[in-house]
């Protein structure tokens, strides 16, 4: 799970990059062109191009960028472009300059360009000539997907594979490429600080509202979705992830005798829970496939997710360190709730504390939601 960081950042304080990401396994840093360097850019091209040169790292993952590299023969040349999002590989600092590098368009939109291995490359008159291999579907875990970013003294770009025999696609192992910035059309991304410890820590102080208490970007190629997004919703870069926290009542009752201060608390819990699009009922069985968690829903077929298996085991994580114990999905509470107050009481309600996490689409609905209910955390309300 990523959080942002303004690009301003790294400009005014390169040695910002060599922090590791936030605490937690899985943990990333999406940089965001933010305010701040955009009047810079204004400020150098007079404000006329939506479209502007890169010629530092870390790139900006809010935008789309396009590299450009020339090749000569004799008098000749051809200058070719790739439209690609760069994605710095998770758990690794910024400075690392690791990349995941996602198919923007075409043919393999969506996919990660995969470097080949030398074993396959061709000998030719003296010469190896590489096989570049088409993209292939996102393994966070495959080396040869990922790409280090070496910058040149003219502000120009190659890339090295991170294995030691994989030799990048063309476009980003030529020396001397350029990345150009576009604004996305899909997408935008806002300030995602991770967990706010101290406001999760106090916990809502009323039973009525839910607090958000975290946000993170998760990009698209860690989660799988179905039939659901049709042509018209093209599936965006990132998701957004947030964790709520809010106060839900598991037990009532009134004083309709009006004898006694004692009340007897009896009631199962179901401790995780999930829906689809904030309404489908999933089903109880998730199933784990190359390196997925698949949710389905109960009454239909298709139209699940699939949430890559670090994601899912971050969540889990997250809320461990937060109280919550895994154990039986179902959980009987009881307790003796006694009162103390001088007047007669009227009616009494047990509350206990759950964090969501909810996976949103970047047009806002809904994909996912995800409940723990921290059945260690209870409240009493009397009136």
């Amino acid at each position: 799970m990523y959080v942002t960081r303004p690009l301003s950042l790294y400009y005014n304080s390169p040695t910002a990059a060599a922090e590791p990401p936030p605490e937690g396994p899985s943990s990333g840093i999406l940089v965001v062109n933010d305010e701040q360097t955009t009047e810079k850019r204004a400020a150098c091209c007079w404000g006329l191009f939506n479209t502007y040169r890169l010629h530092d790292l870390p790139f900006p993952q809010n935008k789309m960028i396009e590299v450009r590299y020339t090749t000569r023969l004799g008098l000749s040349h051809q200058t070719y472009s790739d439209d690609v999002f760069f994605v710095p590989v998770i758990d690794q600092p910024l400075s690392s300059n690791r990349y995941y590098v996602i198919r923007a368009h075409g043919k393999g939109k969506g996919k990660a360009c995969t470097c080949s291995k030398q074993e396959g490359a061709t000998t030719c008159c003296f010469c190896t000539l590489p096989h570049d291999i088409e993209p292939t579907t996102f393994d966070h875990n495959d080396i040869y997907q990922q790409v280090e970013i070496i910058q040149t003294h003219r502000k120009r770009f190659y890339a090295k594979s991170i294995a030691s025999d994989g030799i990048p696609p063309q476009f980003l192992r030529t020396r001397g490429w350029r990345a150009y910035a576009f604004e996305p059309s899909n997408f935008s991304l806002g300030e995602a600080q991770g967990l706010n410890s101290i406001l999760r820590s106090q916990m809502p102080d009323q039973f009525s509202s839910s607090t958000v208490v975290g946000k993170w970007y998760i990009p698209s190629v860690f989660v799988k979705e179905g039939d659901v997004l049709n042509d018209k919703m093209r599936k965006p870069m990132f998701y957004e992830m947030t964790l709520e926290q809010y106060w839900e009542e598991i037990y009532a009752c009134e004083n309709d005798s009006h004898e006694g201060n004692v009340v007897e608390v009896g009631v199962n819990v179901i401790r995780e829970f999930a829906l689809l699009n904030g309404r489908e009922n999933v089903k109880g069985d998730i199933e784990m496939k190359d390196g997925f968690i698949y949710f389905e829903p109960v009454n239909s077929v298709g139209n699940g997710l699939g949430l890559n298996l670090i994601i899912w085991e971050r969540m889990r994580w997250e809320e461990e360190r937060g109280g919550w114990v895994s154990g039986e999905k179902m959980e009987r509470v009881e307790r003796e709730e006694i009162y103390e107050g001088e007047r007669e009481w009227k009616k009494y309600d047990c509350y206990l504390l759950v964090e969501r996490f909810v996976l949103k689409r970047m047009n806002g609905s809904v994909a996912l939601t995800c409940e723990f209910k921290h059945t260690n955390k209870i409240r009493s309300k009397w009136v």
